[in-house]
């Protein structure tokens, strides 16, 4: 009887134990399953994140269709924005020897208010501009590239520079035929700034390169401290995140608009038929061996845009496999360049490199 007794224990206990595994091997099952539910290409999670970018798209895609209703608005009724008020209302246009869009939160400075020499806004109403020695730039300053048919935004293959990189062009979907295009990602949405570029028939390129606040907070400013040391990837990211509503959003300035940006100052006169400023020569006075702060030199100006050339690389959303591209030279005179030249590098953060941002009116 006792045999019996310690037979039936030890066949309890093995029970227990089989039991036991097989527990486990379900519950193993059931994690995996969760976890693919929740984390999997079609997963809980997966799905949310897609349904709250959707809902983000779809917001924006709305504030955007507002400005531009409110632009209409203001187009149809002739409620024009006026040099040194800032605007409100929406978007507004202005006419001074050709067409731009006054963003909302904006204005036009005064004594820099006359498109074809480089219109300049500012989110400031104290900023001024008399003359090159009497300046109040406490705003951040953008000027208006005009863009008056689709066959501007084309890349310009005069400034292709194919002795430092073979197949340079630049952003995908608007390049001439034969021309490798470049690799861009999801921070610039190129179909979307093309459509707006052109619907608005121009955009604004930051007036200075990228500057610092002290506080890591971009700035487009006069007198302040390149946001150098920021790699190329960071730079897209700041740049989209700068401002972004239903009037006009920013992003990092592209290939495309920067050869925009050339053929705009490329030939510009001071007025007696002598040019100002030639893309496509060298100028020494540009690379002084030291940087400087945004807009430090009067000289460097061309179309109220300054630093076009010499002061630190730029950096722009274009690249071509693992090369990214960054444009103007810098201050070292070690590659001086002409601002049109297209210069190729990996994209780390380096003291010698910048970048420019651009604002899209919507």
């Amino acid at each position: 009887m006792k045999r019996n007794k310690r037979i039936l224990k030890r066949n309890e206990r093995g029970i227990t134990l089989i039991a036991l595994v097989i527990t486990i091997i379900v519950l193993l099952i059931l994690a995996g399953v969760s976890i693919a539910m929740l984390t999997g290409e079609n997963g809980i999670l997966t799905q949310a994140q897609r349904a709250k970018e959707d809902t983000e798209n779809a917001q924006s895609s709305e504030e955007m269709r507002l400005g531009q209703y409110e632009s209409y608005i203001n187009r149809a009724t002739g409620n024009n924005a006026k040099v040194g008020e800032i605007v409100t209302g929406g978007n507004k246009p202005y006419t001074n020897n050709g067409t731009a869009i006054i963003p909302e939160g904006f204005m036009i400075v005064p004594g820099c208010n006359d498109i074809s020499q480089g219109l300049v806004i500012s989110d400031n109403p104290n900023d001024t501009e008399v003359d090159d020695t009497n300046i109040i730039a406490e705003g951040n300053q953008f000027v208006w590239i005009p863009v008056t048919s689709e066959s501007q935004y084309v890349r310009n293959a005069e400034y292709t520079n194919t002795d430092i990189l073979t197949n340079v062009s630049t952003d995908v979907g608007y390049l001439p035929d034969g021309i490798q295009p470049s690799i861009d990602d999801s921070t610039n949405n190129e179909k979307a700034e093309k459509q707006a570029v052109l619907q608005s028939e121009g955009f604004y390129i930051s007036r200075y390169e990228a500057g610092n606040d002290g506080l890591n907070n971009l700035v487009s400013k006069k007198e302040i401290s390149i946001y150098n040391n920021i790699s190329q990837v960071e730079s897209k990211t700041k740049a989209k995140t700068f401002i972004n509503n239903k009037n006009v959003k920013s992003a990092l300035c592209s290939g495309i608009q920067w050869d925009m940006t050339m053929n705009f100052v490329n030939g510009n006169t001071d007025g007696n038929g002598i040019d100002k400023f030639n893309v496509t020569e060298y100028n020494a006075n540009r690379h002084t061996g030291v940087s400087a702060n945004s807009g430090n030199n009067d000289s460097d100006k061309v179309c109220n845009i300054y630093d076009l050339e010499g002061n630190l690389w730029e950096y722009v959303a274009e690249k071509n496999l693992d090369i990214f591209i960054c444009r103007g030279g810098d201050y070292t005179g070690l590659y001086a360049m002409p601002a049109s030249y297209r210069g190729s590098y990996t994209g780390i953060a380096t003291v010698n490199h910048t970048f420019r941002f651009v604002l899209y009116v919507m």
